[in-house]
């Protein structure tokens, strides 16, 4: 672990609350607040909040290559949004600047490569998770709207039988 890592794990309350602050207030699905609220009083927001504080953990402790599992949560919680991929994972971009605010003008420049380097890998393997979320939303309406035709179809060979006319 580097001497910045180290230094960044001991403020992680405070970029994480910068980070809540730069992802802002218009996120409806309460990255900004959630954290003061309560697991049901605002489920997605609870996650959201959760899921963050995971990432920053997992991005701050140099640990290994494999992606922090609370990505894929995050991924879904922003897929059930209708919006760009881009706007949907921007929070994640937000977090470069506030890394570099926090480690000051002493931080060894290859250091803050490094942690930039993994947020880019980070946000892409999101980017795959959030892609897959939304295909999978896709292909449940896809599913949904068949099922009722079917039943449509069902019901009208039904009535055909019964002999009954059509309106």
């Amino acid at each position: 672990m580097t001497a910045l890592s180290e230094e960044l794990i001991e403020g992680k309350d405070s970029i994480l609350e910068a980070w809540r602050k730069a992802v802002g207030p218009s996120r409806d699905v309460g990255f900004a607040s959630s954290h003061r609220k309560g697991r049901f009083a605002d489920p997605a927001g609870y996650h959201a909040a959760r899921g963050m504080d995971d990432v920053l953990v997992w991005l701050l402790s140099d640990e290994g290559d494999g992606m922090p599992a609370a990505v894929e949560e995050l991924c879904r919680v922003e897929a059930v949004r209708d919006e760009p991929p881009s706007a949907a994972l921007a929070f994640l971009f937000d977090l470069k600047p506030v890394i570099r605010s926090a480690a000051g003008k002493a931080a060894d420049e290859e250091d803050l490569r490094a942690l930039d380097a993994r947020i880019d890998a980070l946000s892409l393997h999101a980017f795959d998770c959030y892609v897959a979320c939304r295909n999978r939303i896709a292909q449940l309406r896809v599913d949904e709207v068949q099922r009722g035709e079917k039943m449509l179809r069902r019901q009208l060979e039904g009535i055909r039988r019964n002999g009954e006319e059509l309106a």
